[in-house]
């Protein structure tokens, strides 16, 4: 009976050791690699250099998208009862430096000639391992680093495409099409305006009036399986593109441009005093 009693006890042993070996391989308690992918649309449909795409904004106008690109920073995954753990993006020397990441989905090819052939579409880097139910994010490039020459700034800041001047600093989001209607292009410039010291645009800024650094915040986002998906269709929704409402050739950020109103209220902007009713362009795919 003694020797049947020791041998359920080792038994008993052995089956915790290995659960408590499992428990330790499905929590581990330090950093862990992450990837959060991306997904640039069209109206729920994937984006593609020399795509058209039907029914946009409120003349149902067909563009055919030339650019999609925008920096984030400050990304956090977040855990159901509302904690932010920080991601440590990795510095690749290509896409992310310093916290800073450039997401890419033209590839240089027919319409988007104006973009480069490398793609990125994910943030990757480390987190403190933990139950996460959400992101967040903010679409832009800090303040410390916007205002700084661009001729000698390192990846993924050195691209010009991107660049404005040194007072205005950098696009922080090109999002660019033509259309029949306007051949010529209508874009989509998100990045800070009234800077001073203004006046001369070889000046770096020490101040923005107007930071347009929206935070993108999803819930129910499941880093490992779902997709961040940022769609241009919806970005457009309140516009008409089949014509210029402003100066500018479509939204450029700057104040008093009509074309801006819709476009930065999807952004999730306050523009010209009106409050933005949220961002409703960028959600869980």
């Amino acid at each position: 009976m003694l020797h049947m009693l020791k041998k359920t006890m080792t038994l008993g042993l052995a089956v915790a050791a290995v659960a408590a070996c499992d428990d330790d391989m499905m929590e581990p308690d330090g950093p862990i690699d992450v990837t959060i992918a991306f997904a640039a649309l069209v109206d729920g449909s994937d984006f593609a250099c020399g795509q058209s795409y039907a029914g946009i904004g409120t003349a149902s106008t067909e563009i055919t998208p030339i650019d999609f690109r925008f920096y984030v920073h400050d990304v956090y995954l977040t855990t159901s009862g509302g904690d932010m753990v920080a991601v440590e993006l990795e510095d690749d020397g290509v896409w992310q430096r310093d916290g800073l990441a450039l997401l890419d989905f033209e590839n240089g090819s027919g319409p988007c000639v104006n973009g480069t052939a490398g793609m990125n579409t994910s943030l990757r880097g480390t987190v403190e391992a933990g139950d996460y139910t959400g992101v967040r994010f903010v679409l832009g490039v800090p303040a410390d680093m916007n205002h700084i020459d661009h001729t000698t700034a390192a990846a993924p800041q050195d691209i010009t495409g991107l660049f404005w001047n040194w007072n205005a600093g950098y696009k922080f989001a090109r999002i660019d099409h033509t259309s029949a209607d306007q051949p010529n292009g209508w874009n989509v410039h998100l990045g800070s305006t009234g800077c001073s010291p203004s006046g001369d645009p070889t000046v770096p800024a020490t101040s923005c009036a107007n930071a347009h650094r929206p935070e993108i915040v999803l819930t129910s986002f499941d880093w490992e399986t779902d997709e961040v998906g940022a769609d241009l269709a919806l970005l457009l929704e309140g516009s008409d593109v089949s014509q210029q409402g402003g100066g500018a050739s479509g939204c450029m950020s700057f104040p008093g441009d009509a074309d801006c109103a819709a476009v930065m209220n999807r952004f999730g902007l306050d523009y010209e005093g009106a409050t933005s009713t949220g961002q409703s362009w960028i959600a869980v795919r």
